[in-house]
């Protein structure tokens, strides 16, 4: 199989018959208007075969007219929203990688049921950019699912500064968050992550306040590769 939607096909050929009831299934679209999500969110349920997916965020939020478009008459929200009341969607979430201040104003005007970003310690904490650590407590005072995304910053910050992959990925999970996306390129990594998971020893404020100093320059020089211009966050059927 070749093409963008080749991990959707993968789920609908060998994990949803016969795990559909006990996994999660989220997806996401960057459609902003309410015709071009119907026809996506089609193709992502044919693709992985099943009638319902449990999340799926608006994805990839960047400017503030993007939120002006999906609340808008013409916006995908009003669809996002039927879909919810028929089931065909169990929750909304929104995502964005590049800007808290978009993220936070999407929470305020979309009103999802779940959020995603970024945390890792190059710019979750009070030395580094893009400031997404207060997007935690703002989704979290409103009752939200917090999501976390870009942990190891697409391994970007694997071994910077002496940092392991292991200490941001436990970072990622001391945080008050439901769950966090770990890239699991190979069967090294997916046993490597569980591992992790399964002892998850927790780790101090003075451990996450180090971690953060030493990679602070990281995320406010913006050399981490999902701030770079002209990345695509994913592949979405939208941007195939």
């Amino acid at each position: 199989m070749k093409g963008v939607r080749v991990s959707a096909q993968r789920y609908g050929r060998f994990l949803v018959p016969k795990y559909r009831k006990q996994v999660i299934i989220t997806s996401k679209l960057a459609d902003r208007d309410a015709e071009t999500a119907k026809r996506h969110l089609e193709e992502t349920l044919k693709d992985l075969g099943t009638d319902y997916v449990d999340l799926l965020h608006f994805h990839d939020l960047r400017r503030t007219e993007e939120v002006d478009k999906i609340v808008g008459p013409d916006g995908a929200l009003k669809v996002y929203r039927q879909w919810k009341e028929q089931g065909v969607i169990r929750a909304i979430g929104a995502t964005s990688h590049f800007s808290a201040d978009v993220l936070i104003d999407a929470i305020q005007r979309i009103e999802p049921d779940c959020v995603m970003c970024p945390q890792n310690p190059a710019h979750s904490g009070d030395y580094g950019g893009s400031q997404f650590a207060k997007v935690i407590p703002f989704a979290l005072q409103r009752g939200l699912g917090m999501l976390a995304m870009k942990t190891t910053a697409q391994n970007a910050l694997i071994n910077k500064g002496g940092v392991t992959a292991e200490q941001l990925v436990r970072y990622a999970l001391n945080l008050p968050v439901a769950a966090a996306v770990i890239g699991m390129p190979n069967l090294e990594v997916l046993e490597s992550c569980a591992a992790i998971a399964r002892t998850l020893p927790p780790m101090t404020e003075q451990e996450k306040k180090d971690l953060e100093q030493k990679l602070a320059s990281a995320g406010i020089n913006a050399s981490l590769p999902y701030l770079a211009t002209g990345y695509a966050d994913g592949n979405c059927p939208c941007m195939g």
